[in-house]
């Protein structure tokens, strides 16, 4: 497990190194708005999905939204940080997710208005603490800090999958997607502009 682990970090490495010969052509600002959730497994804690939009409450909705900064360092491929944040997920707590990677590109800005981005990197999950919700049963998806006051979990290889439409060259609408296999799958909309 840990020799492919290292295997991993090697590929992204030297993807990265290898596209930074290259000249950048754009940054892009990304805004995120939080969409739905869809849980792979049977819930352990239904009860406190507030928000849930199926009758078995595997799929429910948060309000937040997040921002992502993307630097293109050639016409494939580039860095990226994003910040999510979630006042409210569906157990009306606290929701943060903080992530830094590489990624891919389908599309050559000139040539097309399609563009698929396939985004790799650690994640860092963070939420207030479950266990002070009534009933809640754990479910051991998080470590809880020492001072029990919140919950995190990290995930050094996690990513994403992305569809933007360019409607011109400077804006691009689309939507994202996190498979956090085999517990859930995460699609949110968001807005992308671009600075040459």
């Amino acid at each position: 497990m840990m020799n492919s682990n290292k295997n991993l970090i090697a590929l992204f490495l030297f993807l990265f190194i290898a596209t930074c010969k290259v000249n950048a052509q754009m940054w892009s600002i990304g805004i995120y708005v939080n969409g739905i959730n869809v849980h792979l497994k049977k819930p352990l804690n239904p009860d406190l999905y507030h928000r849930a939009i199926s009758k078995n409450k595997r799929m429910v909705y948060n309000l937040g939204g997040g921002i992502r900064i993307a630097y293109y360092v050639n016409k494939y491929a580039g860095i990226t940080i994003t910040q999510v944040i979630v006042p409210q997920d569906c157990g009306n707590k606290f929701f943060g997710m903080t992530h830094a990677g590489i990624f891919l590109s389908t599309r050559y800005f000139n040539n097309s208005r399609h563009e698929g981005l396939l985004i790799g990197g650690p994640l860092l999950f963070y939420r207030k603490n479950w266990n002070t919700l009534p009933n809640y049963a754990e479910d051991y998806l998080f470590t809880e800090t020492k001072n029990k006051l919140w919950q995190y979990k990290f995930v050094w290889h996690g990513g994403f999958l992305e569809y933007q439409y360019h409607y011109n060259n400077f804006n691009a609408a689309g939507i994202h997607i996190m498979p956090g296999i085999p517990e859930l799958l995460s699609f949110s909309g968001h807005h992308s502009s671009f600075v040459k």
